[in-house]
């Protein structure tokens, strides 16, 4: 390991009064260049076999490639260029990325990943900013952050968003700059407008945001990150703060969006939040089946943010830890129990509704990743995953299968933050499976996969895009209706997280804990006779750790050793350390050197990813989503009408379940009609069925939604006008066709009505509602009230839960709310309450929000809004 000749390349741009903040580490020399009596680890360079480096990058797509003006240099200058069309013609090639001396700085003997490296920390420089903006806050006028600087989220995105700030914090922006990912984060937080009640901010989103959306939980991991990275007095400041956020969000989320019957939270997916990109397509128009799924991603993030909550406050020796360690234990089983789907190797993306419990058979990149880093996975099942999860182009879809006639940007495409996030799951199942002694690494081949997708991806577009089409690697393709991906920015900050993730994170092994600074390098057989080939050590200057500049220099075994890697040795400063215990902060100088040295282990043969290279496209795409038309009683039993949209039923099957069991398999798919010997119609009780089809190439489609047999005429099923209701608040009208209380829902306002049981047995609650607070798909004004049920006769609340009524987009429109249950008993009466209480608050009760000014949506500017119309209350006996 030699000494660089010179660092002459210093950069002198002028990019803003914050812009330099994010990575200003002292490496131990001064303006005019390294020290001359001792050569500083900050400008350490490789030692290797092949001083030429490798440049170019050749793809279907074009030609990348990069110039150094002096490759010695210990501040390069790289000119990258590429040949690919790139979007919106930006950036323009070539494009100069300049090193820093203050910043960390990457040498394998690969210029262009080198480069890449250097393009990536540019790029969370040019994401650093003193201001943010968007047009539906603050009249689209700029807003200030504190000290120190924000995240904006990207050249298309110039605001600070809950779930991608997390994620690219988690993902390494807050080692490389803690107080700005701080103040990111904390700008997610925010009171009630009344004052008090701090929590962590749902972001705007499908029906009005929360509690349709509630992954807002996902700020806990980038909040752990940031706690670890920050020290001192500013460590135990925000600490507190996090904690005082995450314990009320919870206790909220607690209240209304947990699933007692199942153990999960309800709730859309994390990051797949348009819809029909992911959900079935009846939902672009309603969403409560949204609100009222029960999915992997976000369940993953609720037991990581309980986690979370109850490793803060066991260091603060609160005793409340306990209770969301309990919560957690019991969170992480309860997704084993409903998720896992032992003939796939896979976890279900969500459970689609409270009528339907069976999980789908499609499957979510994210969830998966989060499921095998949080341990929700076992070792067994992560190896599973990692080796059945498919692919079909030069990245990793983010979810599978992918669906027709449907644009592309979930659908049909990879995005680089979700692939560093399943390469850190290869990583640790790999690492896993290495102390178990297991015989057949699982991860290899995907590992090898995913570093060249992230490569490929940052070096043909010069920038670290926002997501890519799966199967050609393009920011954008020409499909007709479905082109796409339909919205892609340059430097989106997850994906430029993503990229510093891939290098720090999983293959230097670099993590930042409450203990200290793990170090623990990882790699493949295949990446180190490929990317790495022409070096014998890989060095990464001068990473900052709690006031250090840290220099990694990783020894490689020679090229072509096979099997595993393992850490052999470890020394800081020369002086030997034990691998698998962290550096504590004070083991470190203002500069040190940290050399680990690998060693090949021999093993088994890497077990190669799924990939999907049949040219048949129903190996790809999933079916249409079937549907039930009808059903009815035919002598004595119950027929359902079948129905799909598919063009060619040859090769598809369907499959039928009632109440979440499977009655029926393998269905022809021209059949039309399925009658279920087992049922009764006659019987005092309401099957619900639904239909699934699957191609004879195994995709799965999206399931239909369930249809129930509430007996002849609805026989099952009591209605009671609003009519009948006693009102506080609001008045009677009858406007768009049915009678309710206009301008009701304001605090204090309730609704109560009489009823009398016509059945015993268990029930379902819901309200037929209209709310045009905003628009379908985004907005802050969800309907939510509490419903209870008490037997008058016992005093006994037979129900207690909250009615989510997402915003229809007008208020001419009349949709169906969520079901509170209840056990009744025929010929008992009971109180029914609707009421308008603190309890359930929607997203425009906060202060967050009070700048909100989009066009046709409410609860902004002139204060929350949390109004609906309610026309009946519907009583389905099941």
């Amino acid at each position: 390991v030699g000494a660089c000749a010179d660092s002459s390349e210093a950069d002198t741009a002028d990019t803003g009064s914050d812009a330099e903040v994010a990575l200003e580490v002292d490496d131990g020399q001064d303006a005019d260049g390294p020290d001359t009596d001792a050569v500083s680890p900050g400008c350490l360079g490789p030692q290797g076999r092949d001083d030429s480096g490798t440049a170019t990058l050749g793809d279907p797509l074009g030609t990348a490639s990069v110039t150094i003006d002096d490759r010695a240099a210990c501040v390069r200058t790289y000119r990258l260029a590429s040949t690919a069309t790139r979007r919106d013609d930006l950036p323009a090639s070539p494009r100069v990325v300049v090193e820093r001396a203050e910043a960390p700085t990457l040498r394998t003997g690969h210029d262009l990943f080198d480069a890449l490296y250097a393009l990536a920390l540019d790029e969370v420089r040019e994401n650093s900013v003193a201001a943010i903006t968007d047009g539906s806050f603050n009249q689209g006028k700029p807003l200030a952050c504190p000290t120190g600087g924000c995240f904006e989220t990207g050249r298309k995105w110039p605001w600070v968003w809950t779930r991608d700030t997390s994620y690219a914090v988690a993902l390494g922006l807050a080692d490389l700059d803690p107080i700005r990912a701080r103040n990111s984060l904390v700008f997610k937080l925010s009171e009630r407008r009344a004052g008090d009640d701090r929590q962590i901010v749902q972001d705007t989103g499908s029906g009005g945001s929360w509690p349709v959306s509630t992954d807002r939980v996902v700020w806990a991991l980038g909040a752990r990150a940031v706690v670890d990275a920050l020290d001192g007095e500013d460590r135990l400041a925000f600490r507190d703060l996090a904690i005082e956020a995450l314990t009320n969000t919870l206790e909220q989320d607690r209240k209304v969006i947990w699933d007692a019957a199942s153990g999960l939270y309800f709730g859309e997916q994390s990051f797949l939040d348009w819809r029909e990109q992911s959900y079935p397509a009846w939902t672009q128009h309603d969403v409560i089946d949204i609100a009222t799924s029960r999915c992997l991603s976000t369940n993953v993030m609720h037991l990581r943010a309980l986690e979370v909550t109850a490793e803060l406050l066991s260091e603060a020796s609160d005793a409340r830890a306990t209770r969301y360690t309990d919560w957690a234990r019991d969170l992480k089983l309860a997704i084993n129990r409903h998720l896992w789907l032992p003939d796939d190797n896979q976890y279900s993306s969500f459970l689609p509704t409270q009528l339907d419990p069976t999980p789908v058979r499609r499957f979510d990149l994210l969830g998966s990743a989060l499921a095998i880093l949080t341990g929700v996975a076992d070792p067994a099942r992560a190896a599973q995953m990692l080796a059945s999860y498919p692919a079909y182009g030069p990245g990793v879809p983010v979810l599978w299968p992918q669906q027709q006639q449907t644009v592309i940007y979930h659908n049909r495409a990879s995005w680089p933050f979700v692939t560093a996030f399943w390469l850190r799951a290869a990583r640790l199942a790999d690492l896993a499976a290495s102390a178990n002694d297991d015989a057949s690494p699982p991860s290899d081949g995907v590992a090898d996969h995913l570093v060249d997708s992230l490569v490929r991806a940052a070096a043909l577009n010069l920038s670290n895009m926002e997501n890519l089409e799966a199967g050609t690697g393009a920011p954008w393709l020409d499909d007709g209706t479905a082109s796409g991906p339909v919205v892609n920015s340059q430097r989106q900050l997850w994906s430029v997280a993503g990229f510093v993730s891939m290098v720090h994170q999983s293959i230097f092994g670099l993590e930042v804990t409450a203990k200290g600074l793990v170090v623990r390098p990882w790699l493949t057989r295949h990446l180190r006779d490929s990317l790495f080939a022409a070096t014998d050590t890989l060095v990464l200057r001068r990473f900052p750790y709690h006031g250090r500049a840290v220099t990694i220099v990783v020894h490689l075994p020679p090229v072509g050793s096979g099997g595993r890697y393992r850490v052999a040795s470890m020394t800081i400063d020369s002086v030997s350390h034990i691998p698998a215990i962290p550096i504590r902060a004070s083991e470190l100088g203002a500069d040190s050197l940290v050399e680990v040295t690998l060693v090949a282990d021999g093993g088994a043969p890497t077990r190669p990813m799924t990939l999907i290279t049949a040219s048949n496209w129903r190996a790809i795409y999933s079916p249409r989503t079937p549907a039930i038309t009808a059903i009815k009683a035919n002598a004595g039993k119950l027929e359902l009408t079948l129905w799909t949209n598919e063009d060619d039923r040859q090769g598809l099957s369907f499959d039928v379940y009632r109440d979440g069991v499977r009655v029926a398999a393998n269905l022809p798919g021209t059949a039309t009609s399925w009658t279920d010997p087992a049922s009764d119609a006659s019987a005092p009780t309401s099957p619900c069925y639904i239909v699934a089809a699957t191609f004879d190439t195994g995709t799965h489609s999206q399931r239909s939604r369930a249809t129930c047999w509430w007996g002849e005429g609805d026989a099952h099923i009591q209605i009671v006008d609003a009519s009948q209701f006693r009102n506080v608040g609001g008045t009677g009208v009858t406007e768009y066709g049915r009678f309710h209380f206009q301008g009701w829902g304001d605090p204090g306002h309730r609704l109560d009505l009489d009823v009398t049981a016509t059945r015993s047995g268990p029930h379902l609650f819901q309200v037929s509602y209209g709310n045009g607070a905003g628009p379908l798909n985004t907005g802050i004004a969800c309907g939510t009230k509490r419903l209870t049920v008490t037997d008058r006769d016992s005093g006994a609340v037979v129900a207690d839960g909250v009615l989510v009524m997402p915003q229809l987009g007008r208020w001419d429109r009349w949709a169906l709310s969520n079901f509170v249950a209840a056990e009744l008993v025929a010929g008992h009466r009971y109180d029914v309450a609707i009421v308008a209480d603190a309890t359930v608050p929607n997203m425009s009760d906060f202060a967050a929000f009070a700048t909100y000014n989009a066009l046709g949506a409410s609860g902004g500017t002139a204060g929350p809004v949390n109004r609906v119309n309610i026309s009946e209350l519907r009583i389905l006996a099941r």
